[in-house]
């Protein structure tokens, strides 16, 4: 390598370095490049190996619409834990009894929680294979846990 005579610092590289770079000839000094010849071996190809070149995914892999959808009703579903949340939290019950009072905690912490559980129940529950299963599961869910509270106040 030599270099230029306006800078000492900037290497310049001649032509002939450039092509040993580029070569990898028998002339190479690397000892992982090893030139032997290939054996060929017919393959035999049966009609089961047609079968097998469909667009079908492995076990436990969802397709990319499939991933949307879930991507979308998880969504919705973190909506209506907000809007429960929401609805929840503007109501001030007085009840005289303190069992009333306990079961409607309860009842209140289990309508937030509700679309989670039934998100992440529909997830664990049913199999990747049954998806039209899963989306049947995923749009009762939006109608049986619609929060009517929240949508009552915001039509009114």
């Amino acid at each position: 390598m030599t270099t230029d005579a306006g800078r000492d610092d900037a290497p310049v590289v001649t032509r002939d370095e450039d092509d040993e770079a580029l070569s990898w000839g028998p002339t190479s000094a690397d000892t992982s490049y090893l030139e032997t010849p290939v054996d060929d071996v017919p393959v035999a190809h049966t009609d089961e190996d047609d079968e097998d070149d469909e667009d079908e995914l492995p076990d436990g892999v969802m397709s990319s619409t499939m991933l949307v959808v879930h991507g979308v009703f998880g969504a919705i579903f973190l909506l209506f834990t907000v809007a429960w949340l929401r609805s929840v939290g503007n109501v001030q019950p007085s009840f005289d009894s303190s069992l009333a009072a306990a079961m409607w905690r309860i009842g209140t912490y289990l309508a937030v929680a509700g679309p989670a559980i039934w998100f992440v129940g529909t997830i664990l529950l049913l199999p990747t294979s049954r998806s039209r299963t899963r989306v049947v599961s995923f749009i009762v869910g939006v109608v049986i846990l619609l929060p009517w509270p929240f949508v009552i106040g915001a039509l009114s």
